[in-house]
């Protein structure tokens, strides 16, 4: 099979699908989590500083959330080119936390590279206007269109 590639459009319903899609998933069911933004090869995703994704009374985000929002951020981005299915698997993930985020978080992502077996996408956080993180995450693509 050979290369795949970012379409150039996305169909008008894939945001609300991928909304659906992940809305009851247990890992992240009560986070505040919205989809704010889907185009070919970007997304863009919300998240709301409430106390179940907070360290605390200061409201700040914990890390661990963070670095999960960039790798859902970043398979929402490359769902795009495969009409929302997810035939792969996030083989590599490096986060840079720049500085505390609090209140809502912005996650923004796109794809830089899409091969037959492999993709890189890059995802910025930001939270109160600054770069709260940066992430580069490495998917394995399967072969088959599954899942």
């Amino acid at each position: 099979m050979g290369a795949w590639r970012i379409p150039d459009t996305v169909p008008a319903d894939l945001a609300e699908r991928m909304q659906a899609r992940f809305q009851d998933w247990p890992p992240i069911a009560n986070w505040a989590l919205s989809i704010a933004d889907l185009q070919p090869g970007r997304a863009e995703m919300h998240l709301a500083a409430t106390a179940a994704v907070t360290n605390g009374p200061r409201g700040t985000v914990n890390g661990g959330v963070l670095a999960a929002l960039a790798d859902l951020t970043s398979a929402l981005a490359l769902s795009t080119a495969f009409d929302g299915k997810m035939p792969f698997a996030t083989s590599d993930l490096h986060i840079r936390y720049l500085e505390p985020a609090v209140g809502v978080v912005a996650a923004k992502a796109e794809v830089v590279r899409l091969s037959g077996r492999s993709a890189v996408v890059e995802c910025r956080i930001r939270a109160a206007d600054e770069i709260a993180c940066l992430c580069t995450a490495q998917f394995a693509i399967r072969r088959s269109l599954g899942g």
